[in-house]
């Protein structure tokens, strides 16, 4: 698994829970908005290097009496070829688990969530059906996204919908239209659209 990064303790990134955070490299969207943009190439930019995981789970492990969970955010995470052993690793050092992901992927997330790999859930809803390559930066299958909002909501796992709002590209009718594209008895959060500093 390609890691980018590792916040060994948050308090906002899990609800409810001190959790660590793992980014992975690599995205199969490429936003404009995107708050980690650094994250999208498949592989690090710069000269960046990557984290070894064997390290992530050593310090895991040593610090698993003070942590709740581990975030797997990036990035998109369930893209990784070695995601599903390195949840499996987590939970088995008695740490529940939180996915981040776009949705994209419906076959990768029904063979998580078959495993009993994942405890929390969150998926970005990022536009209206109508305007999601426009969002996504990317040529979207949207009933994929449809696909991976049904076995989310139907999980029985603790989970949200996210949308950031972008001004620049969407409007008020759009974010009308967002709220009914997430099920009615899932959780839906509205994420402020924070530029990043240009070095």
């Amino acid at each position: 698994m390609k890691i980018a990064g590792f916040v060994p303790l948050s308090l906002c990134d899990y609800p409810g829970h001190v959790a660590a955070v793992v980014f992975t490299q690599g995205c199969n969207f490429n936003c404009p908005f995107c708050h980690n943009a650094h994250l999208v190439p498949s592989d690090p930019q710069d000269g960046a290097g990557l984290l070894d995981g064997e390290e992530i789970l050593a310090t895991l492990a040593e610090r698993q009496a003070r942590l709740q969970g581990v975030v797997v955010t990036g990035g998109e995470p369930i893209i990784q070829k070695g995601l599903a052993p390195f949840l499996a690793r987590v939970r088995g050092l008695g740490l529940k688990t939180k996915l981040d992901t776009n949705g994209a992927s419906p076959e990768l997330l029904k063979a998580l969530l078959q495993q009993d790999l994942l405890n929390f859930v969150a998926m970005d809803i990022k536009a209206p059906w109508s305007k999601y390559d426009q969002l996504a930066g990317v040529r979207c299958n949207v009933e994929a996204l449809r696909e991976s909002i049904a076995l989310i909501a139907a999980s029985g796992v603790a989970h949200q919908f996210r949308t950031t709002r972008y001004d620049v590209l969407l409007d008020a009718d759009d974010y009308d239209e967002i709220v009914r594209q997430v099920p009615e008895k899932s959780p839906h959060v509205w994420q402020e659209y924070r530029p990043v500093a240009k070095a």
